[in-house]
């Protein structure tokens, strides 16, 4: 019997290409072209097979690179000529292999797409206020997933069987939902339930029940609604009486809230908004996006964010929260449900057990979210625009725009910090971060954290060969290492100091390991520097893969444990060696146990955190700090005022100084004392502190004769000081600052990985 070879090309698509509706793209284009061969999801993203003659097939990838989904993002794309057996007669989506195990981006959730929001908005559409619209360009993704590739029976979704419209849909090509993995209409898909806090269920028709909502809402009642990504408190932003209630029935008593706004239209009534953060807005990521305030008009203003110049805005990234802002016309408070500090709820039962003191209302739906996730939250600095990420959660995580590792490294899990958690794991080729888990000090937070690391066991078919953790050694997720390595002697495990981690970090986003000579500045409140020193202000040096640290924040006592973080005056006594300047903030007994602690300490830090809270409390903030970077935020606002004004001319309180890597952080503050007692204006000493720093950034730049700069630190959050340093060093330096990570301590396990991949053991 004599086999035939049929001549094909191969086209193999790694990146994030599976969720997106790459492959109806590619069968429509493949029809349109009147190809033949097939098109799957495999391990590593999507396989096209083409049976035609090479110029045909480089027709076709030409065009797949030009053409390809918005949403999608291709990190590789290659043909190659290969010969089957089989013979193709037409083109056709191949379902995907079972048990195939994934080496590719997970696709994130993305907002509810133009067409889609449309949809349930026309009340001759079958899909009219039914809140689960979405096709193969929105809606939930890594939030419902339960492994990858995202198929529909690898999800929450799996549930739900479409019904004969639906399923009409599915296997129509023209249709926007053909082969989406989500679709569901309100006779198949997942239903709506409004109860009151005491359980009683509402009856009536979608639309009833958001309009009964919606009243409540006016009404000045506070309602927990379950989003696709986990539960939202909602509540009127116009009415300061109810924002306030939300702040006392949440004890969130100063933290700003997130404002959910109908549309741009409607956030340009109160904000000043950039066309760089109207695009971050309006995208499939949907962050909340850090803004000016321009009008309170009816803003409940100080309710919202006391005594802040900004307000975090965000649209509506699923259609429940847009049928919500549709129908109530005026900004909405939109705040994680959760209580104390503890992680976003998904679970019902969860939820009504604990938010119960909180919510008058509920809006619970009956699809299981796998994976809760906070929002996004990113700022643009006022000036240069230069982006800065608060928050790597919902649209961003799990993944991170970064190569392939070049070989299968062995299996590692890298467990971040303590506060503002994220693991970092390599199951395969890929890097995957998850999205911000929170405080391990918080019981529900570290149940989380748990969980999630046996997620990613389950998700990837993955048990580490390798732990990677800080060197802290009182750090929540050090049991972690403990648990593993009792249930496996062979699994290694290596502690990496914090503020390496950072550095390695912002070296890796940038792809600076190949070069030298370069100056990392680490700046943030603290980190386990040896048993007798806290990091904090931290100069380091890369050169040829070893890192040395230079320079540093001149030390000072550190007293009464987590009380020095949480008010500022404690800093500031510290700092200035019992400076008689603060002797009037502090009593008598006070004074005496304080001034013997510090004159005792066996323990130093380097804190810049600690230094900043300092500033402000000479400044005017003479309270106890009740949200981490409260302090900061008061003396960036000043600083920014002053910033704002053409005609200031900014002063280096150090000038005298000469070009060193120690930051003598006492006769700095001596000078803003020196400032304060003889200058009404807070804002421009403000300014010049900020401006201070920056001159002694330079001051270590030069003493290291390094010509480029990389930051990372929570510091660096500040966008003042960012603006400040592109203004004044851009033209001597080449500056790195995160853009796809935050600089704060999310970006630990990331720069845990690339510090044990990239450096000399």
């Amino acid at each position: 019997m004599i086999t035939f070879l049929n001549p094909s090309f191969q086209i193999l698509i790694s990146g994030s290409v599976q969720g997106v509706g790459f492959r109806p793209f590619v069968y429509n284009l493949a029809v349109q072209l009147r190809l033949r061969g097939f098109v799957t999801n495999n391990e590593s993203g999507v396989l096209i097979i083409v049976q035609e003659n090479e110029k045909t097939a480089n027709n076709f990838f030409n065009e797949l690179k030009r053409k390809h989904p918005k949403n999608a993002k291709i990190n590789s794309i290659k043909i190659s000529e290969i010969v089957t057996e089989e013979k193709f007669d037409t083109f056709f989506i191949k379902p995907t292999a079972e048990n195939t195990l994934i080496n590719a981006p997970l696709t994130p959730d993305f907002r509810t797409c133009k067409n889609c929001r449309e949809e349930i908005l026309d009340p001759e559409n079958p899909r009219y206020f039914y809140p689960f619209v979405s096709c193969t360009s929105c809606g939930p993704r890594y939030a419902i997933a339960e492994k990858f590739p995202f198929e529909r029976e690898n999800t929450s979704m799996s549930e739900f069987k479409m019904c004969d419209n639906c399923l009409e849909e599915y296997y129509d090509p023209k249709n926007i939902r053909f082969h989406s993995q989500t679709n569901s209409c309100p006779n198949c898909g997942p239903q709506i339930k409004f109860t009151d806090n005491t359980g009683f269920v509402f009856s009536g028709t979608n639309k009833e029940i958001f309009e009964t909502l919606c009243q409540k809402l006016k009404e000045g009642k506070i309602i927990a609604v379950k989003n696709t990504s986990g539960y939202l408190l909602l509540c009127d932003a116009t009415n300061a009486v109810t924002v306030q209630e939300l702040r006392n029935r949440k004890k969130r008593l100063t933290k700003p809230f997130a404002v959910l706004f109908q549309d741009i239209k409607q956030i340009e009534t109160y904000l000043l908004c950039h066309q760089s953060e109207k695009n971050l807005l309006k995208s499939a990521l949907a962050p909340i996006v850090i803004l000016p305030q321009k009008k309170q008009l009816d803003l409940a203003a100080a309710q919202i964010a006391p005594n802040m110049k900004t307000i975090g805005a965000m649209l509506p990234n699923s259609g429940l929260l847009h049928l919500i802002t549709t129908l109530f016309q005026k900004p909405l408070i939109a705040t994680s449900a959760n209580f104390n500090g503890s992680s976003i709820f998904a679970n019902e039962e969860e939820a009504v057990k604990t938010l119960n003191p909180i919510a008058d209302y509920y809006l619970h739906h009956n699809l299981e979210i796998l994976n809760s996730q906070d929002d996004s939250v990113i700022r643009l600095s006022r000036k240069n625009k230069q982006k800065i990420i608060l928050r790597h959660a919902r649209g961003y995580a799990p993944n991170l725009n970064f190569p392939f590792l070049e070989k299968t490294p062995e299996k590692l899990l890298c467990l971040g910090a303590a506060l503002k958690n994220t693991i970092t794991i390599t199951p395969n080729q890929q890097v995957y971060m998850s999205e911000y888990i929170g405080s391990l000090l918080n019981f529900d937070t570290y149940n989380r954290f748990e969980k999630k690391i046996a997620n990613y066991q389950r998700f990837f078919d993955f048990s580490p060969q390798t732990i990677l953790y800080d060197q802290h050694p009182n750090y929540e997720n050090n049991k972690v290492v403990t648990e593993f390595t009792k249930e496996n002697k062979t699994v290694k495990t290596l502690k990496i100091q914090h503020h390496e981690a950072h550095f390695a970090a912002i070296l890796s986003e940038k792809k600076l390991w190949k070069k030298s000579k370069i100056l990392g500045v680490i700046w943030d409140g603290s980190g386990f520097g040896s048993e007798t020193e806290i990091y904090g202000g931290e100069f380091f040096e890369y050169d040829h893969k070893i890192i040395n640290r230079i320079g540093h924040l001149e030390y000072f006592s550190w007293i009464l444990g987590d009380q020095m973080a949480q008010n500022p005056k404690i800093a500031a006594l510290s700092i200035s060696r019992n400076n008689s300047f603060f002797h009037p903030y502090f009593n008598k007994n006070e004074l005496k146990i304080y001034s013997k602690y510090i004159k005792n300490s066996s323990i130093k830090t380097s804190s810049m955190g600690r230094l900043i809270d300092a500033a402000a409390f000479i400044l005017g903030f003479h309270k106890p700090i009740l949200f981490e970077g409260e302090a900061a935020i008061y003396l960036e606002n000043l600083a920014q005022q002053a910033f704002c004004k053409s005609n200031i001319k900014v002063k280096d309180y150090l000038k005298d100084e000469n070009a060193t890597a120690i930051i003598p952080c006492k006769k700095l503050l001596f000078q803003i004392i020196k400032a304060a007692k003889t200058q009404a204006d807070p804002q421009t000493i403000a300014l010049n502190f900020h401006y201070t720093l920056v001159k002694c950034i330079e001051r270590a730049a030069c003493s290291s004769k390094s010509k480029e700069i990389a930051f990372s630190g929570g510091v660096f959050q500040n966008s003042v000081l960012v603006d400040l340093i592109i203004d004044h060093l851009k033209p001597k330096f080449k500056l790195h600052f995160h853009e796809m990570l935050s600089p704060n301590d999310e970006n630990i396990s990331f720069g845990q990985l690339n510090h044990y991949l990239n450096l000399k053991k």
